[in-house]
């Protein structure tokens, strides 16, 4: 019997191979190997008479018995080789079927990308499980990088892009920039989840330790819903530009009005923040003003930059050249809304402090209704010698009354004695503070802060809503260690790239300029990371996030 040959590339059709398997099996079972017993030799033993076999047995009966000894593993041998040659014909078909060729070849030693089919680069579930498969492969250090410096750049892009808003709104009112509005919303509230998941995710392990599945997954989901915020904020790019109209020309003299009635504005107001910041370092104690001191220098830093590039737009944009009369006057816009900022945080300090100062009576009342007098003696003591930070004052109060063990007679809490509004009070104060701080310094404040600030307004919002000054209290510790967070990334980015005061250097510090440019780069626009350095030189990617990733 002769065993199928093996299957040729122009294979017969699919259902061919089946007729000469069962041909296999069915002489299989009609050969004389497989006959009844009554065709064999008799029924005696054969081991009995071995002489008897090879000199009484019939020469017939001899040759059957050597064809059969030979023929039984011929046959086996061909049904297990056709066998193997279908199911290797069937493999081949489905792999040729599921898998195209790419048409380049993948030669040893050949870059990954050649060795991609093209149903993986062209999308799908395939692709996204295959990418995911893949990606796993970055070390956990540049993965947390990686993530971290998304992160910061799309809540950069939120920013940036919010303050833009602001001066098309000015320009052409609420109603007219609504849609820009609603995506700027959404993309903020997308960072303030992303902000969220992190916190949540914990510290990333220490160095040499293995990352549990987890830390993976989420870091790989903020790279994807930062991608998401980019891409929403540069989708609505295109669009604005035309309402604004800066680069044709024909919107500059109308945004340049807006923004040079704020400037002027703000000049005023930078003089009576600075009066205001001499009465409130006289009244309290210096740890009062500590979290605004410097601020109006930077503003007045800041109106200098402005006043410079307001200049160069309107002299640009009457030379003819509105692309860099816009690209100055975005920079200006830029200036100006820090400006505004940092005035603005003097200002309510100053408001803070004496609220502040008014609620300590009625806040000791009900922290010694709560836990008694002792646990308050020393600090009651310390209000009586004279000047003292007010809001600080709160602070412990709320904090002692908090984490002591009530009075057993002490009414259980319920948010309606004063210690929920000055808990309220002392925490907005310092997540306003951190708030100011990093605007004006977003250049290089990396990813920690901006995860614990997010989550001192989560707890600060929740606290009001269900009025738990526990919430308060915690939303203050977060506020106020994302400040510290803060001023050591910018203290670590002075060392690495000097002291950027003044000019071009603390606008790119500021994040009013996006870097990479003798003349400090771009300006950031209203869009997302591929959008938001459309106006000027290129935009160089930052280097590296000051912060690291660690929540």
């Amino acid at each position: 019997m002769r065993t199928p040959s093996p299957p040729t590339r122009t294979r017969p059709p699919r259902r061919t191979p089946l007729p000469t398997g069962a041909a296999v099996l069915l002489l299989l079972l009609t050969s004389p190997v497989w006959g009844p017993p009554a065709a064999a030799a008799p029924s005696s033993p054969v081991a009995a008479a071995p002489a008897a076999e090879r000199g009484g047995e019939p020469a017939g009966e001899r040759a059957a018995t050597s064809a059969a000894d030979v023929a039984l593993p011929v046959v086996l041998g061909g049904a297990v080789g056709v066998l193997a040659g279908y199911g290797y014909v069937r493999r081949a078909r489905r792999t040729r079927t599921r898998t195209p060729a790419t048409g380049t070849g993948t030669a040893a030693g050949s870059g990954t990308a050649a060795a991609v089919p093209d149903t993986v680069r062209s999308g799908g579930a395939l692709t996204r499980l295959r990418a995911r498969g893949a990606r796993e492969d970055v070390p956990l250090p540049e993965l947390e990088a990686r993530a971290g410096a998304a992160l910061v750049e799309a809540d950069d892009c939120v920013r940036t892009s919010r303050e833009e808003l602001g001066f098309a709104e000015a320009r052409f009112g609420a109603a007219a920039v609504q849609g820009f509005a609603r995506a700027v919303r959404t993309a903020e509230a997308e960072v303030a989840s992303v902000f969220a998941l992190l916190q949540d995710a914990g510290e990333p392990p220490a160095d040499g330790a293995a990352p549990g599945p987890g830390r993976v997954a989420v870091l790989h989901e903020v790279l994807e819903r930062c991608r998401s915020v980019g891409r929403r904020l540069d989708a609505e790019t295109e669009e604005f530009d035309r309402l604004r109209s800066l680069e044709d020309g024909s919107g500059v003299p109308e945004a340049l009005t807006v923004a040079e009635r704020r400037f002027r504005a703000l000049t005023g107001r930078v003089g009576a923040s600075e009066a205001n910041l001499a009465a409130i370092g006289a009244r309290y104690a210096p740890s009062a003003v500590m979290t605004v001191s410097g601020q109006v220098e930077l503003a007045k830093e800041r109106l200098v930059f402005a006043t410079s590039r307001l200049n160069r737009s309107r002299q640009t944009g009457d030379l003819g050249d509105p692309v860099t009369a816009a690209m100055h006057l975005r920079a200006a816009e830029g200036a100006i809304s820090q400006v505004a900022a940092l005035v603005n945080g003097v200002d309510r300090l100053a408001a803070e402090l004496a609220e502040a100062d008014e609620a300590v009576p009625e806040t000791f009342a009900a922290a010694v209704a709560r836990v008694g007098k002792e646990p308050l003696t020393a600090l009651r003591a310390e209000v009586d010698e004279g000047a003292c930070d007010p809001l600080d004052v709160l602070r412990r109060v709320v904090r002692t009354a908090t984490a002591a063990v009530p009075l057993p007679e002490a009414a259980p809490p319920d948010g309606d004695d004063a210690l929920f509004p000055a808990a309220v009070l002392v925490a907005r104060c310092s997540a306003a503070a951190a708030e100011d701080y990093l605007a004006a310094h977003r250049g290089a404040v990396g990813v920690r802060a901006r995860v614990r600030l997010a989550e001192a307004h989560r707890l600060l919002a929740r606290a009001v809503s269900e009025r738990a000054p526990e919430d308060a209290r915690d939303a203050d510790g977060l506020a106020r260690q994302a400040r510290r967070l803060a001023e050591e990334d910018v203290r670590a980015y002075r060392d690495a790239f000097g002291p950027r005061g003044g000019g071009v250097g603390g606008a790119v510090l500021g994040g009013v300029l996006l870097g990479g440019g003798t003349d400090g780069g771009p300006p950031g626009s209203f869009g997302g990371p591929a959008t938001r350095g459309r106006r000027g030189s290129a935009m160089t990617p930052r280097e590296a996030d000051p912060g690291g990733i660690a929540p």
